[in-house]
C-alpha cells in the first residue's frame, strides 16, 4: 500500500511525535509511506533520515488561537495549493491511501478520487472552522480517527484509537530528595502555564525545597503569553528548560507531573509517558483528561481551573511517599494495558489497512475501545 501522510505541522508536537512512532510499522508492513507537511522541522528531519520522501506543503503559519481577516484571506489562497499538490504526489506516486494529520490540512483531500483518513488529534475551535472540517469530512468521505472519545463527539462514524509512547521505564523507587515537579508542553495559554506557575508559588510557601521544571517552547504560540509566564515566574524555583526530544529523561526527572490543561485538550501524550515512567500524575479533569486518568487509582484529577485546588493535590503527594508509589505502578500498569507503542501502532495501522481495502466504514469498536455513535517530487535530502 502507498501512503501520502499530510500534516498540517512540522514542528514537534504530539500528532507529529504520533506519526514518528507510528512509521516505522508501516515499514515493516511492507508499505511506502509519503510525507507531505511544511517547513523543516522534526517530523522532515526524521523523514528524511529514514528514507521517507518528502514533498512540501504549501500552507502557511497563522495567528494561534481566534484567526483575524489576513489569516481567513491567506488561508483561502493556501486551499487550492494544497488541493494541486496532494493530486500530483497522488497521481505521480500511485497513491493508495491518504492521511490528513490534522484539521487544517483537510480541504486539500477534497475530491481526489482516493480513500481518505482524517487523524482527529484535538476539537476544532470556532463555529467556522469546526462547519468547514465537518464539511470537508463529508465532502471527501473521510474516515475518521479520533484519539479520544471527547474528540469523537463530533463524529457519529469515527473510531477511537489511543495514542501509544515506548517504553521509559522501569518504575522506579520514590526518589528521598527535594520533589521535582513539571509541566510538559508547547508554552501556549490552553496548556495551563500560568496556573502552574500558581500552584509553584503557593507549594513554596510550604515545601520550600520543591522545584519545578518548565520543558517546553512557545513555538508558534503567541509570544505574549510566554513573556507572562515567566514574569510570573521570577523570585521562583523554576526552571525553563526549553524543549527537550528525550522523553523518558525527562519524566525519570521529575517526581510528579502536573497537566493542568484548559478543556479543550484531547488525550495528551505526555500522560502515557509519565504513566510508562512511573510518573504520578496531578491533571485537571478537563476535555480527554479522564479517559487516561482513573482518579486515585492512576492519578489525581483536579476540577479546573482551579490553581490553588492544583497546589492542594501536588502537596498531597509531596509528604505522601505510600501514595506516590502506588500512583506509579498503577499508572506503569495501565501503560502497559492501553499505551504500549506497540498497541498503538497495530490498532492503527490494522484500522489503516481496514480503510483502505473497504471492508470498513469505521462504526465499531476497535481493538477493544468504546466509540462513539518543487511539488511532486521528493525532497531526499
Amino acid at each position: 500500500m502507498n501512503i501520502l501522510i499530510v500534516d498540517q505541522f512540522s514542528q514537534p508536537g504530539g500528532a507529529q511525535q504520533g506519526l514518528i512512532n507510528l512509521l516505522p510499522e508501516v515499514r515493516a508492513r511492507g508499505w511506502h509511506a509519503h510525507m507531505l507537511a511544511p517547513g523543516d522541522g522534526e517530523l522532515i528531519r526524521w523523514c528524511r533520515e529514514h528514507g521517507v520522501p518528502v514533498y512540501p506543503l504549501p500552507l502557511g503559519s497563522y495567528s494561534s488561537g481566534g484567526k483575524n481577516a489576513l489569516d481567513i484571506l491567506r488561508y483561502a489562497f493556501d486551499v487550492p495549493r494544497m488541493m494541486l499538490a496532494i493530486r500530483r504526489i497522488v497521481a505521480d506516486q500511485g497513491i493508495d491511501l491518504v492521511h490528513i494529520n490534522g484539521a487544517r490540512a483537510l480541504p486539500g483531500a477534497w475530491n481526489i478520487n482516493r480513500r481518505v483518513v482524517f487523524h482527529a488529534h484535538s476539537p476544532v475551535s470556532g463555529t467556522l472552522p469546526r462547519g468547514l472540517t465537518e464539511l470537508m469530512v463529508r465532502r471527501s468521505r473521510a474516515s475518521v480517527i479520533a484519539v479520544s472519545k471527547f474528540v469523537a463527539l463530533r463524529y457519529p462514524d469515527a473510531r477511537v484509537i489511543y495514542n501509544g509512547v515506548p517504553d521509559y521505564g522501569p518504575v522506579r523507587k520514590v526518589a528521598l530528595r527535594a520533589t521535582r515537579i513539571g509541566l510538559v508542553g508547547r508554552i501556549a495559554p490552553e496548556k495551563g502555564h500560568l496556573d502552574f506557575v500558581s500552584a509553584a508559588r503557593t507549594i513554596s510557601e510550604v515545601s520550600p525545597d520543591s522545584r519545578f521544571f518548565v520543558y517546553g517552547e512557545r513555538l508558534f504560540s503567541e509570544a505574549g503569553y510566554d513573556r507572562r509566564v515567566r514574569e510570573a515566574a521570577q523570585n521562583l524555583p523554576v526552571e525553563f528548560c526549553g524543549w527537550k526530544n528525550d522523553a523518558g529523561a525527562i519524566m525519570r526527572n521529575l517526581d510528579i507531573l502536573v497537566v493542568p490543561s484548559d478543556p479543550t485538550e484531547a488525550a495528551t501524550r505526555v500522560i502515557m509517558e509519565a504513566f510508562s515512567a512511573g510518573t504520578p500524575v496531578v491533571a485537571y479533569r478537563s476535555g480527554g483528561i479522564p479517559e487516561l486518568v482513573d482518579h486515585g487509582r492512576t492519578g489525581l484529577l483536579v476540577d479546573w481551573p482551579d490553581a490553588a485546588g492544583l497546589a492542594r493535590a501536588i502537596l498531597s503527594l509531596i509528604g505522601d511517599f505510600r501514595t506516590r508509589e502506588r500512583l506509579s505502578v498503577a499508572g506503569r500498569t495501565e501503560w502497559e494495558r492501553r499505551f504500549d507503542i506497540g498497541i498503538y501502532r497495530a490498532r492503527l495501522c490494522d484500522a489503516l489497512a481496514e480503510i483502505e481495502s473497504g471492508k470498513s466504514k469505521a462504526a465499531s469498536a476497535v481493538a477493544g475501545e468504546d466509540v462513539l455513535a518543487g511539488l511532486g517530487t521528493p525532497d531526499r535530502r
